[in-house]
């Protein structure tokens, strides 16, 4: 077919360097406009390729060997080009490399990858992994099910046909036909590339195809709430015994900065005294991170009032569907506009309690269990109180320090 032009070109992956120094060597099918990528087989030292040439300089035994492969590949990926010219009026470049790759006895399936990454995920539930994870990462694979189901029309794909088109119809698909917000997107899509990269590692996959893809990664917002609005939850009348504990579980995160998975899982072990003051100390149920932060007298005053009733742990925590609802009832009550979760109380803890009142970021990073600065930056919010009382401090030391003579 004249309108169809084969291209067969070849580049080195250097990132990907194992460790005996060598690279692999991927190519790539062009025809017309569509593009498929493929694995050759081959490695090479970075310094004996010759990006230009798309070949290996000098005529050491492994350049010999290697270029001979390479010409091998191109002769007969041209070979199946043209068999496909007679065969076909129209065709791909993935159909190309299908047909000079073969038909392979058993290929590794997408979703059937993503169930086993499921199956391990469910088994590390409370060890490394919580239970909201495994529900939120069985969602996603439902999505790319739909998306492989109603879009390619198959049960499922080979993990060999995954190339840049497919990752962009996925994330095409997410944003149209699901209109989820861009946060979903972002890890849904890298839930996705989790399981393609562990299809790499285990050599399962030979060819990378998010290669030249970038998927927009929506930066992180603080989530506080206002010292008005505390004030509101703290004096809400509530009846529901039940909502009532959700509230003072909410105010103790508030001026403690845990979250609801380890407020559940907080030990009467964790609470101790160290240089005279009361301390939480433990490690993050989300990250193992240790932690510890003092005991402000409003938590104290929660944690007295519920010690005791569940052995061994200061709270008895509500289930989750209980948790949720209290907190929509408490933001109904109060006239939020906005949800209010439980977890904008460690926003809160870090913006309104401590950096507002002049702690310094790193230690707030620390009492919150933060493995990076940068995750504490995105809680950070500082009130206009702050930076007004922070600027009277430096106008004070502006006019004691320089005087201008004009």
């Amino acid at each position: 077919m004249k309108e169809n032009k084969l291209k067969v070109s070849f580049f080195v992956q250097a990132k990907r360097t194992d460790k005996k120094g060598l690279v692999p060597v991927i190519g790539r099918i062009s025809v017309g406009r569509t593009h498929s990528g493929f694995s050759t087989k081959c490695k090479t030292p970075i310094a004996l390729w010759d990006s230009r040439k798309q070949r290996l300089i000098g005529k050491s035994s492994m350049a010999v060997s290697v270029n001979q492969k390479l010409g091998e590949c191109t002769a007969l990926i041209h070979t199946r080009f043209h068999e496909l010219s007679e065969r076909k009026e129209t065709f791909t470049a993935t159909d190309v490399r299908y047909a000079y790759q073969g038909q392979i006895h058993r290929q590794a399936l997408l979703l059937e990858s993503f169930g086993e990454y499921l199956t391990q995920t469910k088994e590390r539930i409370g060890i490394d992994r919580a239970l909201k994870t495994f529900k939120l990462r069985t969602y996603q694979l439902s999505l790319l099910r739909e998306y492989v189901q109603k879009k390619h029309r198959v049960s499922d794909v080979p993990l060999s046909q995954l190339d840049k088109a497919f990752i962009e119809g996925f994330e095409y698909y997410l944003t149209i036909d699901r209109k989820l917000k861009r946060s979903s997107i972002s890890s849904t899509v890298s839930t996705l590339q989790t399981i393609v990269r562990m299809a790499v590692k285990k050599g399962v996959l030979d060819f990378y195809p998010f290669l030249g893809y970038s998927y927009e990664r929506p930066k992180g917002e603080p989530r506080s709430i206002t010292q008005e609005e505390l004030e509101h939850i703290i004096n809400l009348e509530i009846k529901w015994e039940n909502y009532r504990i959700v509230r003072d579980l909410f105010v103790f995160s508030c001026f403690s900065g845990l979250a609801i998975s380890d407020v559940r899982n907080l030990r009467e072990e964790n609470i101790v005294l160290e240089e005279g003051e009361l301390c939480i100390k433990g490690r993050r149920m989300k990250t193992k991170t240790p932690y510890r932060v003092q005991v402000l007298p409003p938590a104290l005053e929660i944690m007295n009032r519920y010690r005791g009733i569940r052995a061994g742990f200061v709270f008895d925590v509500p289930t989750t569907d209980i948790i949720l609802n209290g907190m929509h009832h408490i933001q109904r009550n109060i006239g939020m506009k906005t949800p209010l979760t439980f977890h904008m109380a460690r926003h809160t803890f870090a913006s309104l309690i401590t950096l507002s009142a002049g702690v310094p970021i790193e230690t707030v990073s620390r009492m919150l269990g933060h493995t990076n600065l940068r995750t504490t930056q995105i809680y950070a919010v500082v009130s206009s109180e702050r930076i007004h009382r922070d600027m009277q401090k430096v106008q004070q030391r502006i006019q004691d320090t320089f005087t201008l003579k004009l």
